[in-house]
This record gives C-alpha cells, sequence and structure tokens, in this order.
C-alpha cells in the first residue's frame, strides 16, 4: 500500500479530500492472504466516509485465513502492501477494495456510474489508467484481481 498511498500520482490522497473506504483489502505480511482492515468509526450503513480528524480513528485488520489480527491508525495500514494490486504496461493498477475495484472497472468498459456507491471516487481515477487500459484484454486481467 506504501506506493499506492504515499505517491500523490497514484491516489486519491493528494487531493486532500479525506474521503476514505470503510474497508481496505490488504495483504497479510505472515501468509500473504487478504486482510480485511474496517474502519471502527464508520456507521455499518456506508461503504465510504468523510473524515476531518486527521484519519488517526482505528481499523481492526483481521486475516481471511491466519491467527493475524491487529488494530491500527490509517498510517499503519501503510506498511501493508494492497490486496487488489497489479501491473499492466509497466502500469501499477490498484483499488481500495472490490466494490472500488467494480467502480473503475465500470469506468474503464464505459458503463454509466449514476448508480453506483462508489461513483464519488470517479473523478480520482488516474488519468493514464483511462488512457491505457482501455482494451479488453487489460481490462480482462484487472477482472482477474476479483479471483484473486
Amino acid at each position: 500500500m506504501n506506493s499506492s498511498i504515499n505517491n500523490g500520482g497514484k491516489t486519491h490522497i493528494k487531493y486532500a479530500h479525506m474521503h476514505y473506504p470503510k474497508t481496505v483489502e490488504l495483504k497479510c505480511k505472515k501468509c500473504k492472504s487478504k486482510i480485511i482492515a474496517t474502519n471502527q468509526n464508520a456507521p455499518e450503513e456506508i461503504e465510504h466516509f468523510m473524515d476531518i480528524s486527521d484519519f488517526e480513528k482505528k481499523w481492526n485488520l483481521i486475516c481471511m485465513d491466519c491467527t493475524f489480527r491487529a488494530e491500527l491508525n490509517w498510517d499503519e495500514l501503510k506498511e501493508f502492501d494492497l490486496w487488489l494490486k497489479t501491473k499492466i504496461r509497466d502500469i501499477e493498477f490498484w483499488s481500495w477494495n472490490i466494490h472500488h475495484l467494480n467502480m473503475i472497472i465500470k469506468k474503464l468498459r464505459k458503463t454509466e456510474l449514476k448508480s453506483d456507491k462508489w461513483e464519488f471516487f470517479e473523478s480520482y481515477i488516474p488519468k493514464k489508467w483511462l488512457l491505457k487500459f482501455n482494451s479488453e484484454r487489460e481490462i480482462r486481467k484487472i477482472e482477474m484481481l476479483k479471483e484473486k
């Protein structure tokens, strides 16, 4: 997650809008499986939220395959790689979670996003993704992340 979060050219963070996903899918350092990180303070019924408190709120991390469990803050999450991440044509592609991934795929397929709960993040999709990942072959590679 380090490269995706810290590099403003590859993430929404550079815009400082402080809008975050409720869940982030990460890679477990212990067993290399998927971790679900869930913000403890976000209401159950939402997918993403605004935060104006420097984002020090706690996240619960649970590995889906091993015994790893933790309670961390946003900065500590950056020590983990994102689960839904790959390289295509030497460009890093990533998403916060499966819902974010589905929205990006819709956008790449030029599908209307008006009713998508993740529509807010549409304007933050890196332009190079929209320009470079427009063939069926590249979109299929991105869709393969769903099978991880």
